[in-house]
């Protein structure tokens, strides 16, 4: 048995020295949390379901969530090759289950090692069985008459996404193999597929061609009657289907159709890609042989057989949507962009990113999971701006990557008396919610643990930057345009580390990031991103104690001149994007009195009602907030002066004290100068 200083990772060890601009190449020490998990595949962490989705607001569902039960946030389900001691509830189909496993347990008590019959558990909640291919958990314990009534929650389990906005786990199976027919489950948190479910024809379980679309929405009504008259009879709206196993599947939100149900996406052994509607069934959304699974093109003495165990999927949301999948067989991701027609989504085009780091590339995860937003928050969901974990089955190691493809860093796994995880052993990866460790499927033997196939283990997050474990009034001023001029002027200028730029900074003009100059822009590179910390279990955001935070600037200054991407806390879990908006006008919110702003802060009589925004301004006086988030700026002076700082990295007297830095030299000149010049800006041009 492992000591347990043994089982505690370690401190980031970094295996070389780099220098200039070479990509870090970290080890990272694993701490080995279950051992006895055979044909491991997918793992996730359950995470915390948002208040208003069914779950919650179940009191039943919701006991399922309290600590130590079988959804507790802070959990992990991992999907197994075995049904642990409970008779198959069709022996002609692929037995499995999905565990739930208390990562927390196994620091105090060491690495836990599951019994191999969890069916007289005897009430140890560090493992618990959730689903399995049994009688229990048939998808016709609450849906009868549905298709795919004889089929199980998990039968063959390899991949597991779930809806923590306003639905429940999803399970990709494989119940007849690769080659045979597959399933995408939806259950419920007694571990049976959906009780209740949208669909008469599915239930919980969506298989092969039996539950394909059969029904689209004629338009998007409100009301319940128009949502009852709604329907019409009809084929798929795209071709695609279930007709061998399921690999992976993620979460891709609400329906487009606006009928408010969810839909996920799931990556077959053919290398097709569909869409499962909770309610309307299946449609495709790319053809087989969009990715490569390896079935029939990679020969076993390419090291991982016809079987890649998993086909990870990651879903982009914000600005736009996009679905990256790994590609095992072509050594790539494909990167599919979504759009809708207003009854399903639809593919406008697919891009593909291969890196020569890349070996067999089997699951793709989000640095940081959308746990925030209430509509799409999923541990397969990308927070905003967040980067990419790529897991290599080839040889073991995770690389990162930036959304458009840039490497970013690379870590090999280190397992406690064993050293470098190698070729073939590597099957899943999941993120934590607070973005601090990575849970990974791995299989064979742990040392130290004979005849206990499969182990997850714990790692820290790491990146390129190391690792996770640790005013003046203004009102009715006049322009002066000599003032103006100089603003613009000003407002144009490109920085430089000499005239005051960074050490933290978003771009080294005003005019990168409103283009026009003072116009908006859609580029995704100029948006800002505003960053926080969630408790999983809570719910509760707090900020971040780190001089990149609350705003997350993209760049930094490498010894005080070379400029350098900027490191995000790793604390952050909750990242809001913020588009820079045109400035025209905008000095005309400064000239509205306090009292007539209070004024409107009435109910209006249709259930509306807002609140001003007391703050104090750089002068110490009390105004109502006009600029910022949530109006947390009282002046058009402050407001510049705050960009400055936030997203040029120049401080100056006014915000100084804030800061902890010290003002620049004749930067509140500049900061007064490009006020004058936006109170002058017109709508219809920059000229003052």
């Amino acid at each position: 048995m492992l000591s347990r200083a043994t089982a505690i990772f370690l401190s980031l060890l970094p295996s070389w020295a780099f220098a200039g601009d070479q990509t870090p190449d970290w080890r990272l020490n694993a701490r080995i949390v279950a051992v006895g998990l055979p044909d491991v595949a997918g793992v996730r962490e359950v995470g915390r379901f948002h208040v208003g989705g069914p779950i919650p607001g179940n009191p039943e569902f919701l006991m399922a969530t309290r600590e130590g039960r079988m959804l507790d946030p802070l959990r992990v389900l991992v999907a197994v090759g075995s049904n642990f001691g409970a008779p198959p509830g069709d022996p002609a189909l692929e037995v499995g289950a999905i565990l739930s496993i208390d990562p927390r347990a196994g620091k105090s008590g060491g690495t836990i090692i599951v019994p191999q019959d969890l069916t007289g558990n005897g009430g140890d909640a560090r493992v618990q069985l959730y689903t399995a291919q049994s009688e229990r958990f048939l998808n016709r314990r609450y849906n009868a008459g549905a298709r795919t009534a004889r089929l199980a929650a998990a039968s063959g389990p390899r991949y597991i996404s779930i809806n923590n906005a306003f639905g429940r786990p999803w399970i990709a199976n494989a119940p007849n193999g690769l080659a045979g027919e597959g399933s995408v489950t939806v259950i419920d948190p007694d571990g049976a597929p959906l009780a209740n479910a949208p669909s008469r024809e599915a239930g919980g379980v969506f298989a092969g061609r039996h539950t394909d679309r059969e029904q689209a929405p004629k338009a998007q009504p409100s009301g319940w009657l128009g949502k009852l008259l709604n329907y019409q009879a009809s084929g798929q709206l795209t071709s695609g289907g279930m007709q061998t196993g399921a690999l992976g599947t993620a979460f891709l939100g609400p329906s487009p159709d606006g009928s408010g149900f969810a839909v996920f996406a799931a990556v077959t052994a053919d290398g097709g890609v569909v869409q499962i509607h909770v309610q309307d069934g299946v449609d495709g959304l790319a053809g087989p042989g969009t990715v490569s699974t390896g079935l029939g093109t990679v020969s076993i003495g390419q090291g991982i057989g016809d079987d890649p165990g998993v086909i990870g999927l990651a879903f982009k949301w914000n600005p736009d949507r996009a679905l990256y999948i790994a590609d095992p067989g072509r050594d790539r991701l494909v990167l599919l962009e979504l759009e809708d027609d207003r009854r399903h989504f639809t593919v406008a085009g697919t891009r593909t990113i291969s890196l020569p780091q890349f070996d067999r590339p089997v699951d793709v995860a989000a640095a940081i999971p959308e746990i925030a937003n209430p509509q799409f928050s999923s541990h397969t969901t990308l927070a905003g701006g967040s980067d990419l974990f790529v897991a290599n089955r080839g040889d073991g190691s995770l690389l990162r990557l930036s959304q458009d493809g840039r490497l970013l860093a690379r870590a090999t796994i280190e397992i406690p008396g064993l050293g470098r995880l190698g070729p073939d052993r590597l099957r899943a990866i999941a993120p934590s919610a607070d973005a601090q460790r990575i849970w990974i499927a791995i299989g064979g033997e742990a040392p130290g643990f004979p005849g206990h196939e499969g182990a997850l283990i714990e790692i820290p997050t790491f990146g390129e930057h190391g690792t996770s474990m640790r005013t003046q009034e203004t009102q009715g001023t006049t322009t002066d345009a000599n003032l103006a001029m100089r603003g613009k002027q000003v407002f144009q200028t490109d920085f430089t580390p000499q005239t005051g730029l960074g050490p933290l900074f978003n771009a080294a003009s005003c005019v990168a990031c409103h283009p026009g100059p003072g116009g908006a822009s859609i580029d995704e590179s100029h948006f800002a991103r505003r960053i926080a910390q969630m408790d999983p279990g809570s719910g509760r955001t707090v900020p971040i104690d780190h001089p990149n935070s609350p705003v997350a600037r993209r760049h930094a200054l490498r010894d005080g001149v070379a400029i350098a991407s900027a490191a995000m806390p790793s604390q952050a879990n909750v990242i809001s994007l913020r588009m820079p908006l045109a400035l025209y006008g905008i000095a005309g919110i400064d000239e509205i009195p306090d009292s007539v702003i209070e004024a409107q802060a009435i109910s209006k009589g249709d259930g509306i009602k807002g609140r001003a925004h007391h703050v104090v301004d750089s002068q110490g006086a009390s105004r109502v907030g006009r600029y910022g988030w949530k109006a947390d700026i009282a002046t058009l002076k402050d407001m510049v002066a705050n960009a400055f700082a936030n997203e040029l990295g120049i401080t100056s007297a006014t915000v100084s004290r804030e800061a902890g830095a010290q003002p620049i030299e004749q930067s509140s000149a500049q900061i007064e100068a490009v006020a004058s010049y936006l109170r002058a800006l017109l709508p219809d041009g920059a000229k003052p």
